[in-house]
């Protein structure tokens, strides 16, 4: 299955919680309903800082390295989108036949431009890439909020890319899927594989200079991220800290990662992803 993430920065003119409801809200509304979708979910930056705002923050401050300072400048968000294909990818962004009408079913042409908001409710063009991902444990969410965790890793200079993905998704994330109570773990490695052209306009400003420095300057700090998801904070320090763990995950980490560091982020499902063959009617 085609795996997306899509990186987006916040309109200058909104601020955080504005962009999160505008987001969560019409735009995903829209979002939703692209033609062919099997999966659709929305991440966003949460305003909890995992480094200062927790009693066992100095614990993940000990184990992150290589973050750079204006990081969090660079993203408010990013999506994820699952399709078929990506044939069935590129060809989402038209009519849907979806909205009621007098007469029936009506072509909705709003769900191709995606509720057309781009210009309120980004600053600058979306960054849209395809992922490798790896399934460790398979995400079960509970009928409550989740916490998640978002691991951004970069790799090594000296370090071939596929050894660096066979050790992180192998070795490195096999010791992680072992926590106790961990209800979800994927491991995304970006790919170059060009899912732009044909999904923007090519106006945008992703394909100008100035977007191609802008997206250069945020993937320049890391390579792949690895997603968990726990039912609480937590559980997630009392089981990453473990020291078997600690002692376990070091020496890979000191080896393997030129960087590593994490943010929470506050996930919203709006199409359940469905990794199984597509059914004659699909439920979103």
């Amino acid at each position: 299955m085609l795996k997306i993430f899509g990186f987006v920065s916040r309109h200058p003119r909104l601020t955080h919680d504005e962009y999160r409801a505008a987001h969560v809200g019409y735009h995903n509304s829209f979002g939703r309903r692209l033609n062919n979708i099997r999966g659709y979910i929305l991440n966003v930056r949460s305003n909890r800082d995992l480094y200062t705002d927790f009693s066992q923050s100095h614990m993940l401050r000990s184990v992150s390295f290589g973050e750079p300072e204006d990081f969090d400048e660079k993203w408010d968000g990013y999506g994820q989108l699952n399709f078929d294909n990506i044939d069935a990818y590129l060809g989402a962004r038209s009519p849907a036949l979806d909205r009621a009408g007098q007469s029936g079913l009506e072509l909705d042409y709003m769900v191709g431009k995606v509720g057309d908001d781009f210009k309120y409710l980004y600053g600058g063009s979306p960054f849209q890439f395809c992922v490798d991902e790896s399934i460790k444990v398979p995400v079960i969410r509970q009928e409550q909020k989740m916490f998640k965790i978002v691991q951004f890793v970069k790799c090594p200079e000296d370090l071939p890319s596929i050894l660096f993905r066979s050790y992180i998704a192998g070795n490195y994330c096999s010791a992680l899927s072992m926590m106790p109570g961990i209800k979800g773990l994927l491991f995304n490695l970006r790919t170059s594989l060009d899912v732009m052209t044909g999904f923007f306009s090519s106006d945008s400003e992703a394909f100008t200079e100035a977007g191609k420095k802008r997206k250069r300057a945020f993937y320049k700090s890391w390579d792949a991220m690895i997603e968990y998801w726990f039912e609480s904070p937590e559980y997630f320090f009392a089981q990453r800290f473990d020291n078997k763990i600690v002692s376990h995950l070091g020496g890979m980490e000191n080896k393997f990662l030129a960087s590593s560091f994490y943010r929470e982020v506050d996930e919203t499902v709006a199409v359940m992803p469905n990794r199984h063959p597509t059914p004659d009617f699909y439920h979103r």
